[in-house]
């Protein structure tokens, strides 16, 4: 959406009190404002109405509103839920729901049963009576469960979600050279680093070129730059955030005399204003609820894990790297707790347990964010033999994931499968799952 149609989108599901702020707020759907307003301007009294929606409107926070059916235009008593699981395809591109109500005096929740699809269709556009034949129909199994983002694992508390370093040309660098002699090392120069994942507008705009004093060149670890057990990948951005955790613009630069940082902050500034998608600053941006500012000062050692992905990947950082926001990170006192947690975040056991909390896109089940913590992972005890046992062996696949060698051009995907293929081989991917399901129960 552009920052106008942002902005209409915003007051509009406000004003119908379907909009769902605070952590959810970049999360909204269309499909939810799209559903009441059809509702208000053109279901009558008593008249029934469905739509078909993604699956994450009977289970996901941006959701919740919808599925309480009070809105300013229309009351809705949702009466039905139907669901199509991964398997019922060719459908449609997502997993999918249908949700049936009547526009009443009074508003009523959807119910905690749903009429649930699964098989394959023979071809797209099935004729019922050929869905009839091809799909079998559970009816009042019970509705997929909703996110929880409260309670469960008393670790949910302890990971936050990394900085928004985006558009990346703003943040992430290359090193250019510098005359024959070379570069100043305390003000490398430094230009957008460019890939052909960007998007539009930035994807056509020339980047920045510019000294930055070396302390706010800092590594940047993204979602592709860990592996299992090990990071892989770090790139380097320009990250303008003082000693004492202020995050700098261009004028605050200046006013401490940083003037490399200045001038570079200063044309990403501009580009930004230019062609901003809403009307926040790019410090504003870059530190969205403080996910930035919170990093500082950078703890020595964190478990990372993260945000999407088939499967997961988690691993120990012990430098000063800043995480973006496709990663989650904690901050973490003991090495032991820290493989304790790597292990449990990067198991299998655990994955399979919360698939049904994640989100689905048209390839299954996509982000992870913090689902993994509706399930009751035990603090770490050094008095508890599973704990440390589960630590040990931690650190013998973080031994073994290092040794693994990587050719210098493969892709993430290619070197997650690598590592994870080494520890089945060496056998303590086994005896990691087995830890893992002992101490969540069996």
């Amino acid at each position: 959406m552009s920052g106008d149609l942002q902005k209409r989108f915003r007051e509009l599901g406000k004003a119908e009190r379907v909009y769902v702020g605070g952590k959810f707020a970049t999360q909204n759907d269309l499909a939810a404002l799209f559903a009441v307003r059809a509702s208000g301007l053109y279901l009558r009294s008593g008249g029934r109405i469905a739509f078909v929606l993604p699956l994450a409107a009977l289970t996901r926070g941006q959701f919740e509103l919808l599925r309480k059916g009070s809105f300013t235009s229309a009351r809705i008593a949702w009466d039905e839920a139907w669901t199509m699981d991964d398997t019922v395809q060719p459908l449609f591109p997502v997993p999918s729901c249908v949700v049936f109500g009547r526009r009443l005096a009074t508003s009523r929740v959807l119910p905690d049963t749903v009429r649930a699809y699964s098989g394959t269709l023979p071809f797209r556009d099935a004729p019922e009576s050929v869905a009839d034949e091809a799909l079998t129909v559970a009816k009042d199994a019970p509705k997929p469960a909703e996110g929880q983002f409260k309670g469960g694992s008393a670790y949910r508390a302890s990971f936050r979600q990394g900085a928004s370093l985006v558009p990346r040309m703003l943040c992430l660098v290359e090193r250019r050279k510098v005359g024959r002699l070379g570069g100043d090392p305390t003000s490398p120069y430094v230009a957008s680093r460019r890939t052909s994942q960007e998007k539009e507008p930035w994807k056509s705009l020339a980047g920045v070129e510019h000294r930055v004093e070396a302390g706010f060149l800092r590594p940047v670890l993204l979602g592709e730059s860990i592996l299992p057990y090990r990071v892989f990948r770090a790139f380097e951005g320009v990250v303008p955030v003082a000693a004492d955790g202020t995050v700098l613009d261009a004028q605050a630069a200046a006013n401490r005399g940083f003037s490399r940082l200045h001038g570079w902050m200063s044309a990403a500034e501009n580009i930004w204003n230019e062609h901003r998608p809403s009307p926040i600053s790019l410090i504003q941006q870059f530190d969205y609820y403080g996910k930035l500012s919170s990093q500082f000062p950078l703890a020595r050692l964190r478990v990372v894990y993260a945000k999407a992905g088939t499967l997961p990947a988690a691993c120990l950082v012990r430098d000063e790297s800043v995480i973006d926001h496709k990663l989650y990170w904690s901050a973490v006192t003991g090495e032991r707790e820290a493989l304790y947690l790597a292990s449990i975040l990067n198991s299998e056991v655990a994955r399979s347990r919360t698939a049904g909390l994640q989100s689905r896109g048209q390839w299954g089940a996509r982000d992870f964010d913090k689902v993994v913590f509706t399930l009751p992972i035990p603090r770490f005890d050094v008095a508890v033999s599973l704990h440390t046992e589960l630590a040990d062996a931690a650190r013998e696949a973080e031994a073994i994931a290092k040794a693994v060698t990587l050719p210098e051009t493969v892709k993430f995907q290619r070197a997650r499968k690598l590592v994870r293929d080494a520890l089945t081989d060496k056998g303590i991917a086994p005896r990691i799952e087995a830890l893992v399901a002992r101490i969540l129960g069996n």
